[in-house]
């Protein structure tokens, strides 16, 4: 299954419902800070006509619908290492990691 959408200045543009289909919401827990520590690497929402860049800063959070509406990509890191946590969200009980049991 193709899980890009588009190429975007050298960078393949991709939605997460796409590639893993489940998706529904996804998450990203920054956890160092753009420039500072580390320099590329900025997460590029590639929106038809304009796209809208999110700078990471350690501690950021960013939340956004998995689907064809919000195709995206990470700029090349040219500078240091880049430290991301990605939490997935899905509607579907189906899917759903079921309650610990202690």
């Amino acid at each position: 299954k193709q899980w890009y959408q588009r190429r975007v200045r050298d960078f393949l543009s991709f939605h997460s419902q796409e590639q893993y289909e489940r998706f529904h919401y996804t998450a990203l827990v920054y956890l160092n800070t753009y420039s500072a520590d580390f320099e590329g690497g900025r997460f590029i929402f590639d929106s038809p006509g304009t796209n809208h860049t999110v700078h990471p800063r350690a501690g950021r959070v960013s939340v956004f619908t998995s689907g064809r509406e919000n195709p995206h990509h990470v700029e090349r890191v040219t500078r240091g290492t880049r430290y991301a946590i990605t939490v997935p969200f899905t509607c579907d009980a189906d899917y759903a990691i079921p309650e610990p049991v202690i």
